[in-house]
């Protein structure tokens, strides 16, 4: 992790835990965290707001070390549940998502403290970040879901990932239990699971 990366994080993690804000990495970092360290421009995290809450997050910029990133950031958090930042001291991006669903609140819930250069920080669970990674299903995505995978395989909790794999499925409209159950079969074919 680079220096600005480093730096961007520490005063995220300092000032969501100063406005008493739940959060966890998630993205690019938090994949280098739990599997194999890649390249990343960014600072991504979920925090634990309802839309009211984040939108008052937005009017408390001013006491951070963050800028918003266009002029009108609160109707983008309105209209795409997301509060996108730069780091006044380096210069990076920093994608706040708003975790609004039952999957990003599990997430949440879920989430351990790992030391980061110095730091804590709350980062996601490999079997999320799998998770987060087959919903996204663009070709970074899907690489960062197979080397996850690759790394902890056996290790998995796949009863979890299975069953929640199945209500996203059923909640979105979409197939993320196929492309994990593929996953399961090249890199942990012996872990028993509810399929």
């Amino acid at each position: 992790m680079t220096n600005d990366l480093t730096k961007t994080l520490a005063d995220l993690t300092t000032w969501l835990r100063r406005e008493e804000v739940a959060f966890a990495v998630i993205g690019g970092l938090a994949v280098g965290v739990r599997g194999e360290p890649r390249f990343t421009a960014d600072v991504d995290v979920v925090v634990g707001l309802d839309l009211d809450d984040a939108l008052q997050l937005v009017d408390r910029l001013s006491d951070s070390p963050f800028q918003p990133l266009f002029p009108d950031v609160a109707e983008v958090v309105r209209t795409s549940f997301i509060l996108p930042l730069r780091h006044l001291a380096t210069g990076v991006r920093v994608d706040v998502a708003i975790g609004l669903s039952g999957f990003e609140r599990q997430l949440l819930a879920r989430a351990d403290e790992v030391t980061i250069a110095g730091f804590t920080a709350p980062v996601a669970t490999a079997e999320d970040l799998i998770l987060m990674k087959l919903l996204a299903s663009r070709p970074r995505d899907t690489d960062d879901a197979e080397k996850l995978t690759q790394k902890h395989g056996p290790s998995l909790d796949w009863n979890y990932l299975i069953a929640t794999a199945q209500q996203l499925d059923e909640a979105l409209a979409l197939d993320v239990t196929t492309p994990l159950q593929q996953l399961r079969d090249r890199h942990a074919p012996n872990s028993s699971a509810t399929s």
